[in-house]
């Protein structure tokens, strides 16, 4: 093994232990010197090989980055029931939140598969705050290794999106002939890779496809009816938005749509009056009403519309 340097052999030195050391098992002089001089180096050095040590501590390493502020969503009065709900994913329990609106019938539920990053359900509490006004439930849910999930941040997502889907359709109070799935960004591609094991779960009415990933080639996995809104800063606007949706109609009979959020970024925030700043819990406020608008309507109108099959018509009028 290579001799360790001068600076890892301080880091590693805590003088507290030494001087204890020193004072419960010797008063020897020179002991008590050599201490002195040990301590006098560890202040000196401290800055080694970028380290911070602090006195009778591990090291150090540098402090976290700073995270996305994510308020807790407002929905006193617009949900009748907030149900928290786990659910196993491989070796993972995972923790989502099944958010009921107000009366007493079965409600139609959207189904949020996340964008990228280590977020919580409360990414996505605005959506909530929004949709249960219109009668949606929405079910949110913490990423594996963030809020109440276990696991390790990182893996797994397409099949922790599934295991979700899986908990969230099975949840008592929600009308499962009107199950709607919102993905957005990384989680289109999630969504698309493994369409038809959702499908085996549970059919969605319809699935809204927000800050679209997926080209023509790619959307076609999606076999229902699709709602795709982009924002007019993409830089392959033309791919994932008209190029897509024009591949779906083509290939598919379920109906495809396309909305384009002017003055929007990547996630689909008004950047009109500057860009956002994402550690201002405020952020939530700056969704674009366009947008968002665009997506209330197409669910209300999905819901009640009929589908053509590619074998048979289902008749999808409310009560049937």
């Amino acid at each position: 093994m290579a001799d360790r340097s001068i600076c890892d052999k301080i880091a590693d030195y805590d003088p507290t232990a030494d001087a204890y050391a020193s004072q419960h098992k010797s008063h020897d002089p020179t002991q008590m010197l050599l201490s002195a001089i040990l301590l006098t180096l560890v202040l000196s050095l401290s800055a080694c090989a970028g380290n911070v040590i602090t006195l009778g501590t591990a090291r150090q390493g540098p402090p976290p980055s700073p995270t996305d502020a994510l308020p807790a969503p407002r929905l006193e009065g617009i949900a009748r029931e907030r149900r928290e709900v786990r659910f196993q994913s491989g070796d993972a329990t995972l923790a989502g939140e099944l958010d009921l609106p107000s009366g007493d019938e079965a409600a139609p539920l959207v189904f949020v598969i996340h964008h990228s990053g280590p977020v919580t359900r409360d990414a996505y509490g605005y959506l909530a705050e929004i949709l249960l006004p219109e009668g949606f439930a929405v079910f949110r849910f913490d990423k594996r290794g963030t809020g109440r999930s276990t696991g390790e941040y990182g893996c797994c997502e397409a099949d922790d999106a599934l295991a979700a889907y899986r908990a969230a359709v099975s949840q008592a109070g929600i009308n499962r002939e009107r199950v709607f799935i919102v993905a957005q960004s990384i989680g289109t591609q999630h969504l698309a890779g493994q369409f038809a094991a959702f499908q085996a779960i549970q059919p969605p009415r319809g699935v809204a496809l927000l800050s679209n990933l997926l080209g023509p080639e790619e959307i076609t996995a999606v076999a229902a009816p699709i709602l795709v809104i982009v924002a007019d800063s993409e830089p392959e606007l033309a791919r994932i938005g008209p190029d897509a949706v024009a591949a779906h109609r083509a290939a598919l009979p379920y109906g495809a749509e396309l909305y384009i959020a002017e003055g929007a970024e990547h996630t689909l925030f008004d950047i009109t009056d500057g860009p956002i700043d994402w550690s201002d819990p405020a952020w939530v406020t700056r969704y674009h009403r366009g947008a968002m608008a665009h997506l209330g309507a197409w669910l209300r109108t999905t819901m009640v519309k009929q589908v053509t099959h590619p074998a048979t018509t289902l008749a999808l009028a409310a009560g049937q």
